[in-house]
């Protein structure tokens, strides 16, 4: 498990750093090229609401390749964290309003990341023991690494929607 946390990490930060490289792929330009022209460009609201929407449906896909197929965690990191980055380059590289405008675009593209922080803490803080004397103490542990990606994953989405 910690192998694939450090190769997460590691394929994250490399993508992180070429992700310069894949604003320039056609397949980004050429989607960016065409919503240039729609209200997603310079509305605030539209342009959070479809990242938070988009945020949920990768996060949807992941969680059905973590827990569905055989090997999930790999296909999920190899899949997802692409797919991820590639949609929070496009509405960066999509935006035109103001700077101002993209942050609170950001901020309401990510909130998704803290609803789901908050989903965690609440299922911890209502989680009763299954039989007398259980100890949640796994779950607790559980309870950190989730809520280190959730933060790490709304960092890595800020930092790539807001770079200049």
């Amino acid at each position: 498990m910690t192998v694939l946390l450090l190769a997460g990490i590691v394929y994250t930060l490399i993508l992180l750093t070429k992700q310069r490289d894949f604003a320039s792929v056609g397949m980004v330009r050429n989607i960016s090229h065409k919503l240039k022209g729609h209200s997603l460009s310079t509305n605030y609201w539209q342009a959070g609401i479809i990242l938070f929407v988009a945020n949920a449906a990768l996060f949807a896909l992941a969680f059905v390749i973590l827990f569905f197929l055989p090997y999930g965690a790999m296909a999920g990191l190899c899949l997802c964290i692409p797919l991820s980055l590639i949609t929070w380059m496009l509405f960066s590289e999509v935006w035109r309003g103001s700077w101002k405008d993209k942050v609170k675009m950001a901020f309401i593209g990510s909130t998704f990341f803290l609803f789901f922080l908050g989903w965690i803490f609440w299922y911890y803080a209502t989680l009763e023991p299954a039989y007398p004397g259980d100890d949640l103490f796994m779950v607790w542990i559980v309870v950190i690494i989730a809520s280190i990606f959730t933060i790490g994953a709304m960092s890595v989405s800020m930092f790539v929607i807001l770079r200049k």
